[in-house]
């Protein structure tokens, strides 16, 4: 029992020496300053605060990577040193484009498939690279497929329920050169999934276990800092809707590559396994260019109405939110006073102190009232982010 205790701890001290971890970490705070600034250049306050973006990370993740982990640990999944390091290196280059977009298990899987079955026997003076060379090459494709297609179902988890808890309002430019209102789904998450590694470790075989044959004869533990993350621009709908579609295409794309996975593990063709990879790698680019056309083909949902102002976002806890505004919807009256601008949406606002009425129009075009008290604290401020004039944000104006 000591032995198996010492080798977790050894699995999880690998986890914090892997350079990947401390690239994702940076990556992170970059990535929620980045937004906390864009909101602030096109509303001149932000929506969420950076720490709260980054904490609302971190749950996800862990339980994404709880998940995976014991599908990993109970098919008894194992990869070799040198292929967690090909993983990494893979990871490495996919952080290099410094787009947020390209951060999914199914790139940096793609690439590692492909260059596993593809690498040249080659030789360095290194004896420590030999060996990580040598793992590559007799890796057990089946155990990498089991892993790169779990990592892939995390990502379908992680960017289905919680891809649009909170997105990025935004103003950008249409294609007729005006301002229009847009959403953001963007998160980055860290998913810790623990698996076995053949070496001379204290686990070995029990009866059936490891499920996956061939991996080795004992193993040890380690713990890989698999990044995901969504960046999809929403022009067209609500984010939540967009962001299903796209949960859906992940999932689709996730059920082919264990189709081949399967067939080229039971019919013992690792090509299949490869072709599987090349296929997720390609429908992940794919969607992208489909977000793109999106942007570029269908009309703008957040544009400004022909009468009153816009909502293109709320912010959490503010007496907005309180009175069940929501992204989207019209606003119309103020206090009984009909505002068209920004201007005159603050004005009304004076004219009851501590009270707010608002006429509203839902997404579904049907008129309601929201009510609520101003507290001392509002500062006579909904916490809105309205689609403002382009005497302003002609100023501030953001490309798609």
């Amino acid at each position: 029992m000591a032995d198996i205790f010492h080798s977790i701890l050894l699995g999880i001290a690998f986890f914090f020496c892997n350079p990947v971890l401390y690239l994702l970490l940076i990556g992170l705070f970059l990535f929620s300053a980045q937004r906390v600034r864009r909101e602030r250049r096109s509303f001149r306050v932000k929506d969420y605060g950076m720490f709260n973006i980054i904490f609302a990370s971190i749950v996800p993740g862990l339980l994404a990577g709880v998940a995976g982990s014991a599908v990993l640990l109970l098919t008894g999944v194992a990869l070799p040193f040198g292929v967690i390091v090909l993983f990494s290196c893979a990871y490495l280059v996919v952080m290099l484009t410094a787009r947020l977009r390209f951060l999914s298990p199914a790139v940096a899987g793609g690439l590692v498939l492909a260059v596993t079955y593809f690498m040249p026997d080659v030789r360095t003076p290194y004896a420590i690279v030999n060996k990580w060379l040598a793992d590559i090459h007799h890796v057990n494709f089946f155990s990498l497929g089991i892993f790169i297609a779990v990592g892939m179902l995390a990502e379908c988890l992680l960017v289905y329920i919680w891809g649009a808890k909170q997105p990025s309002p935004r103003l950008i430019n249409s294609r007729r050169g005006g301002m229009v209102g847009a959403q953001e789904a963007s998160a980055l998450w860290i998913v810790p999934l623990f698996f076995l590694v053949p070496s001379a470790g204290p686990i070995g075989h029990i009866g059936i276990w490891p499920v996956i044959q061939g991996a080795g004869n004992s193993f040890g533990f380690a713990l890989f800092p698999l990044g995901v993350g969504i960046a999809q621009l929403v022009t067209h709908s609500l984010p939540k809707p967009a962001i299903r579609v796209t949960g859906h295409w992940l999932l689709m794309t996730s059920g082919v590559f264990l189709v081949f996975s399967g067939l080229g593990g039971w019919l013992h063709l690792p090509i299949l396994i490869v072709a599987g990879g090349v296929f997720a790698l390609v429908s992940r680019i794919v969607l992208l260019w489909y977000h793109h056309e999106l942007r570029e083909k269908r009309p703008f949902y957040f544009i400004r109405p022909n009468k009153g102002i816009r909502v293109v976002g709320v912010i959490p806890h503010s007496l907005g939110d309180r009175m069940g505004i929501l992204p989207g919807e019209e606003i119309l009256r103020v206090n009984d006073i009909d505002v068209s601008s920004t201007y005159d949406f603050y004005q009304a606002l004076q004219k009851h102190v501590a009270y707010c009425k608002l006429e509203v129009t839902d997404r579904f075009g049907e008129p309601r009232f929201a009510k609520g008290p101003v507290h001392e604290d509002d500062g006579h401020k909904l916490g809105l982010l309205l689609l403002e004039s382009d005497h302003w944000t002609g100023k501030l104006k953001t490309k798609p």
